[in-house]
């Protein structure tokens, strides 16, 4: 005899099975576990097991006719490895006296359970922050700025002095004080050639300034001829517009030719010829 060395895996459970096994343990009842676990929609009757936590087709026993938990494995069908549930084929007794009212408890607890759920928390988004000072990048130094630098750096420093003798000035640096001289000197006769290139650079933005304007105009004249009928035709209706606007108070609403104005004085004639006996009256006298 041969045997199998295969790994058994868990099987897919069968809603309506025709073995007539039934477990040793005790009947469960479900009025005693709790509502949410248990579902007794006609031909459709699950429960979840309490052993594995694994929901399970409820069946009817062939013999006698009782609700029973399907056979089922521990896993989902399909997990290698599979273990036989220890509440396969175990009784089920539904001892509900009212299964309307016991459906109504169902959705009352489901919607109980769903409104204490914690809402979505919506992130609120962070405002970008801005640099420090150290991370700004520093601005290029210019001779005005390195001259005051220094000018500040004299005022404040007591290295640096400056002294008169024999008729010659004598200024005397500190090792910061000498190198801000040094950059002062080194911008300052750096300044002209600094100068003219921001004048090129400025000349360089006008002139491109200038060419893209002249591009705009000549873009509008092209697309124009497109634009132009529909331009002429807008303006013939609006022209008509305004001109039906102010002819239409001087006309005044248009009266029919022969009718008679709306309380206007009735002449006797008129009322001679609306009244015959009147008239044969006034014609005997």
């Amino acid at each position: 005899m041969t045997t199998s060395i295969a790994i058994p895996t868990a099987r897919e459970r069968k809603r309506r099975t025709r073995t007539t096994n039934v477990s040793s343990q005790p009947a469960l009842r479900v009025s005693k576990l709790p509502i949410a676990l248990v579902q007794l929609t006609h031909r459709a009757e699950v429960l979840a097991c309490p052993a594995c936590q694994t929901w399970c087709p409820l069946t009817l026993n062939k013999g006698t006719k009782e609700w029973k938990i399907a056979p089922h494995h521990t896993e989902r069908a399909g997990t290698p490895g599979a273990r036989r549930c220890s509440n396969s084929n175990r009784l089920v007794i539904i001892d509900i006296p009212s299964l309307v009212r016991w459906q109504e408890k169902r959705v009352e607890a489901s919607a109980d359970a769903a409104a204490r759920r914690p809402t979505k928390v919506l992130r609120k988004v962070k405002a970008p922050l801005p640099k420090a000072i150290h991370q700004l990048t520093p601005a290029a130094p210019t001779a005005d700025t390195a001259r005051r630098t220094y000018e500040t750096h004299r005022t404040r420093c007591a290295a640096c002095t400056t002294s008169k003798k024999d008729g010659r000035l004598r200024v005397v640096h500190c090792a910061d004080g000498e190198r801000l001289a040094v950059t002062y000197l080194e911008l300052l006769r750096q300044e002209p050639e600094r100068r003219a290139a921001q004048a090129r650079a400025e000349e360089e933005q006008q002139l491109a300034e200038r060419r893209q304007a002249k591009e705009q105009v000549k873009q509008r004249a092209a697309e124009w001829p497109d634009a132009r009928v529909d331009f002429l035709l807008a303006k013939r209706r609006r022209a008509q517009h305004i001109t039906g606007r102010l002819v239409e108070p001087i006309k005044g609403a248009a009266v029919p030719v022969g009718a008679r104005p709306i309380g206007a004085v009735r002449s006797a004639e008129d009322v001679l010829a609306e009244n015959p006996i009147r008239k044969r009256q006034q014609l005997s006298t």
